[in-house]
């Protein structure tokens, strides 16, 4: 499966894709804004790859730049097919690309192929609360607050949750 825009490519992630991974896993700001769970240690994600890429619960993909620029990733988590719905998340690892349109362009390709074509019900998402850049991209693609899970605990941060639906998706976009 490859899925093509304007600016980007988002295709299946593939082994030779990890060691650029390695870097994003690595970088406290990444980190700070997304906090993803992946090892920062090439090994051990090359273990964490042949264990979990691909499993019918969990799809991992790579954003390229149609020049062929690994610049980000994006996956589907927690895949329901019974009730067709998934858990997104996306990062733009090459932050030269941030603010551009990228991450935005990447999102609506998955979103129209899995909510249009596949016909799922529901993608749903959760934000960090001080990450406006995403929480606008997300609202760009059709995404709702849906709540906020409030930490009490000092250090810990306040999540946003936002979904979104085939026709929340078609009409931000103005698909017939």
């Amino acid at each position: 499966m490859e899925l093509v825009g304007k600016m980007v490519r988002v295709r299946p992630l593939e082994k030779r894709d990890l060691a650029k991974m390695v870097v994003w896993n690595r970088d406290e700001e990444l980190q700070f804004l997304v906090d993803c769970d992946l090892p920062g240690d090439l090994t051990q994600l090359e273990r964490w790859f042949q264990a979990n890429v691909p499993d019918r619960c969990y799809q991992i993909f790579a954003i390229e730049t149609l020049e062929g620029e690994l610049i980000g990733d994006l996956e589907l988590d927690h895949i329901c097919w019974k009730k067709h719905e998934a858990e997104v998340r996306i990062r733009i690892g090459e932050k030269e690309y941030w603010g551009k349109g990228y991450g935005s362009e990447a999102l609506r390709l998955i979103l129209h192929q899995w909510l249009l074509e596949k016909n799922f019900n529901r993608i749903y998402l959760r934000v960090y609360h001080f990450n406006r850049r995403a929480i606008r991209c997300y609202q760009k693609n059709g995404f709702r607050q849906v709540g906020i899970l409030q930490r009490c605990n000092p250090g810990w941060k306040d999540i946003v949750l936002m979904e979104t639906s085939a026709g929340l998706f078609k009409k931000k976009l103005q698909i017939a």
